[in-house]
C-alpha cells in the first residue's frame, strides 16, 4: 500500500479517537456525531481493504530462502565429508544448483524425504533414516533438525502466501480504496470546522485536535528548497 494512503489512514484512526474521547464537546444539535459514524464506517472499510499497513515485502521471503539454503548448504558439506566413511552419503544430499525459492524448497523437500519416516516405510528404511539423522547431529546440528526445517518451509510458504495475497487485495480495491480516502477526508474536514469552532476559545484544545487530524509527511517525501530572499535593488 502506498505510504500517502497508509499516512491518510492514520489521520483518520487519530481524529476518530480524538473525537470519540472528547465527543462531550461536540454539540448534539450538530451533525458533528453523524461525522464522527461516517468516519468510523470509512475508516473500518479501509482496514478491511488493507490500506492501513504495508504488504509484506519480497525481501522477508528472500531473507527465509537464503537461511534455509545456508541450512542445507551446511548440511550438503557435513555429507562431503561423512561420505570419507561411507562412500555414497553425500548422494543423498545435494547441493541447491541455484538459489532460487523453487529450487531451495526442492531440495529441502528432497532432504526431508531421506530423513524423515513415511507411512508404508519398513522397519529397515526407517533405521536407516534415523541413522542420516544422527549423523547430521552428530556434526554439530540439532537434534530438531527435521522440524527446524520444516518450520522454515512453513514461514517461507506463509510469507509468500501473505504477499500474494496482500498484491492481490492492493490491486482488486486500489480504486475503492482511493474513493474511500477522498470520502474520509470530507468527513474530516467537516469534524475540522466543527472543532475549530467549539474549540476557538480553547487554544490547548484546538492544538491537540489539529495534532490528531494531521497528515503527516512521509518520511522519504522530499521538501522543497526555499526559494531565496529577492537581493535589495541596488541605488545609484
Amino acid at each position: 500500500m502506498k505510504t500517502k494512503i497508509i499516512l491518510e489512514c492514520a489521520s483518520f484512526n487519530r481524529s476518530l479517537i480524538f473525537a470519540k474521547a472528547n465527543s462531550a464537546d461536540i454539540p448534539a444539535t450538530s451533525k458533528g456525531p453523524g461525522y464522527v459514524a461516517a468516519l468510523g464506517g470509512i475508516y473500518t472499510q479501509l482496514v478491511n481493504a488493507g490500506a492501513t499497513q504495508k504488504p509484506i515485502s519480497v525481501s522477508a521471503q528472500n531473507a527465509l530462502i537464503l537461511a534455509l539454503d545456508q541450512k542445507l548448504g551446511n548440511m550438503a558439506t557435513i555429507a562431503q565429508a561423512y561420505a570419507k566413511i561411507q562412500p555414497g552419503f553425500d548422494d543423498a544430499f545435494p547441493r541447491c544448483a541455484h538459489l532460487n525459492p523453487g529450487e531451495v524448497l526442492r531440495t529441502a523437500n528432497a532432504y526431508l524425504a531421506k530423513l524423515v519416516p513415511a507411512q508404508n516405510d519398513d522397519a529397515a528404511t526407517t533405521a536407516a533414516k534415523a541413522a542420516r539423522l544422527q549423523v547430521f547431529v552428530d556434526h554439530a546440528l540439532p537434534a530438531t533438525l527435521v522440524t527446524d526445517l520444516q518450520g522454515q518451509m512453513k514461514q517461507i510458504g506463509d510469507v509468500s502466501g501473505t504477499h500474494e495475497q496482500s498484491r492481490e487485495d492492493g490491486v482488486l480495491s486500489t480504486e475503492e480504496i482511493n474513493q474511500l480516502v477522498s470520502q474520509g477526508r470530507v468527513q474530516r474536514n467537516l469534524l475540522d470546522a466543527i472543532f475549530q469552532t467549539v474549540y476557538a476559545a480553547n487554544p490547548q484544545k484546538l492544538a491537540a485536535w489539529s495534532s490528531a487530524c494531521h497528515v503527516q509527511h512521509s518520511p522519504h517525501q522530499k521538501t522543497a528548497a526555499p526559494m531565496p530572499a529577492p537581493e535589495p535593488a541596488q541605488t545609484n
